[in-house]
């Protein structure tokens, strides 16, 4: 049995096989075929169909989780209209002769960049917003769907950082747990997760070469225990055999 340790979403248990999601990266061109005036239109087409989404995403989150979780993509919709980051962009797109895809995912990363250095956990916290309304418009602008990150699995899902759209789009009859390698207790994502009473563990330095192992994931002592002892499991009233879903507290 390995022990790894990180810092806790929820005080809560979960058992089951750790699946690993790994995010499509994009590769934009930097430099566009079409005149800037082109990509600007495309822009501003991904743009508005990408905050037609939020609002579809505000409505669903609204009816499930309540206000305070709708009111991230509401947050979402405010940014992707914000007036620096939409000029950052159309700059980029003018001064570079970039495709609008380039040019979100430079202007993403330099914000993200400024929102990392700052001193409040709670503001480095909100570059996962950036970098969620950025891979938004980037998927509208090449047509790709919101990925399923469990696809028809069942299991405690561990990613480098998962992001609050992701989140949502989720099956949460699926989702046991969440292990991120980044992340943060102050994002919008533990917050998503603690409103859907799913565990979590952020900064967690975990191996890809994990993936499929039995994994119990203890919020109370900020835990993850891969391929627990049969004593341990028995301590908390589990079959390895049966037991796959999210456990109450009962310790």
């Amino acid at each position: 049995m390995q022990i790894l340790t990180g810092k806790s979403i929820l005080d809560q248990f979960a058992f089951g096989p750790l699946c690993f999601y790994r995010r499509r990266s994009f590769h934009p061109e930097p430099e566009s075929r079409l005149t800037p005036e082109e990509e600007t239109h495309r822009f501003h087409t991904a743009q508005r169909q990408a905050i037609l989404q939020l609002s579809a995403l505000y409505d669903s989150a609204c009816a499930e989780l309540g206000t305070q979780a709708a009111s991230i993509f509401s947050i979402h919709a405010m940014l992707l209209e914000d007036a620096s980051l939409v000029e950052e962009v159309l700059t980029t797109i003018r001064s570079r002769h970039a495709t609008a895809e380039y040019a979100v995912q430079a202007v993403e990363r330099e914000f993200s960049s400024a929102f990392a250095g700052m001193d409040s956990p709670y503001m480095r916290a909100r570059g996962a917003d950036i970098r969620d309304i950025a891979h938004r418009v980037i998927r509208c602008l090449l047509g790709l769907k919101t990925p399923d990150p469990l696809a028809a699995r069942s299991g405690i899902l561990v990613s480098d950082e998962l992001l609050p759209s992701e989140v949502l789009a989720l099956d949460r009859r699926k989702l046991l747990g969440l292990v991120t390698r980044r992340g943060s207790v102050d994002s919008h994502t533990a917050m998503l997760l603690r409103l859907m009473k799913i565990p979590g563990l952020a900064e967690v330095e975990i191996s890809s070469q994990d993936e499929g192992h039995a994994a119990l994931l203890d919020g109370f002592s900020h835990s993850l225990y891969l391929d627990p002892e049969p004593q341990l499991m028995a301590e908390l009233g589990l079959s390895p055999a049966t037991e796959r879903r999210p456990l109450a507290a009962s310790l």
